[in-house]
């Protein structure tokens, strides 16, 4: 089995706070144990984890980060843990001590609960690609000097992205999400890399505030009851009308105030449309409600707006 060390720089600077759930998160982690989850931070209040064999928490202010950064890529700009993601794609040379001899090693974000993530990376698709996924939830990288280097890649002459380079990133103080999309994994693609271009195979949930937010947008089968589930460490997306289970890596819980049940070693979890992470549910729990029929409204009226403005009849994408 490939090894794999994952990476999360994590500093509160004496304010701020951990995800309120973030002891769901850690048993998430700990539940892939054969992966190692390395942890820097400013704060002793995931302490606790320390003793799980695959967590490793290393505490460094982020001012000792930033001169480890330093010290690792030389003078570049950075003055808040923010800025730090432009960074992620550089971890391999940053943080090399830590990850020594895995056979990769990524970044991810702890507003997120995993799911079983060797049934997504297995050791056949790991043996074909140097990079895996392009967000910044969660990505891998081959633990190579020539892979550790791709954020180093020149953009070809005829990338729309000419002028978006590491050159430009690491020395502006703005942040700039080098680590998506983009940047470096559109900068290895233009490259000609290995890289594995994937960004469905988890749930990514947002804030009720608009209805259009309301569902997972990466399920595509979205229903008047659904909810999420951690089960014995995998994560699914359950259609309740159907019955229809959805495995999925993980589910990113993207800006929500989540309500969590105290974490006291249960295998088994909810997640709702209401915010919440709770061990037990009713059928209410994963009512969508109003959200539902205000989507399916809009759908309604966008295709008859379609139709009305395409009479001679154009390929359905163009509405």
């Amino acid at each position: 089995m490939q090894t794999i060390s994952m990476i999360l720089p994590y500093f509160l600077c004496g304010k701020g706070e951990w995800p309120s759930y973030i002891d769901w998160h850690m048993a998430s982690c700990k539940a892939n144990d054969t992966i190692d989850f390395y942890i820097f931070t400013d704060d002793t209040s995931i302490s606790k984890w320390e003793e799980v064999p695959n967590i490793h928490i290393v505490y460094m202010t982020f001012d000792e980060c930033v001169e480890l950064i330093k010290t690792q890529l030389g003078d570049v700009k950075i003055s808040t843990p923010y800025k730090l993601c432009d960074y992620r794609p550089a971890y391999g040379i940053i943080f090399e001590q830590w990850i020594g001899n895995s056979d990769f090693w990524g970044f991810y974000d702890c507003d997120l609960i995993y799911g079983d993530m060797r049934h997504y990376f297995t050791d056949e698709l790991l043996s074909q690609y140097d990079k895996l996924m392009i967000l910044g939830h969660t990505q891998l990288y081959r633990n190579t000097e020539e892979v550790n280097n791709f954020f180093r890649l020149e953009r070809p002459e005829d990338s729309k992205y000419r002028d978006y380079t590491w050159q430009k990133v690491s020395q502006d103080e703005k942040h700039y999400g080098f680590d998506e999309w983009t940047g470096a994994p559109q900068l290895i693609k233009e490259n000609n890399k290995r890289i594995f271009w994937e960004r469905e195979n988890f749930s990514n949930i947002y804030q009720p505030a608009n209805y259009k937010r309301v569902f997972d947008k990466n399920v595509g089968m979205n229903s008047l009851f659904q909810v999420w589930q951690w089960k014995d460490g995998k994560m699914f997306h359950i259609n309740r009308m159907n019955k229809k289970k959805t495995e999925r890596m993980y589910i990113h819980l993207t800006q929500r105030k989540m309500k969590a049940e105290v974490y006291e070693g249960q295998t088994e979890a909810y997640i709702t449309q209401k915010s919440e992470i709770k061990t037990f549910i009713g059928r209410g729990d994963s009512f969508t409600g109003v959200e539902f029929f205000a989507l399916y409204l809009k759908k309604i009226f966008q295709w008859v707006k379609w139709h009305i403005t395409h009479l001679k009849g154009k390929k359905n994408w163009e509405m």
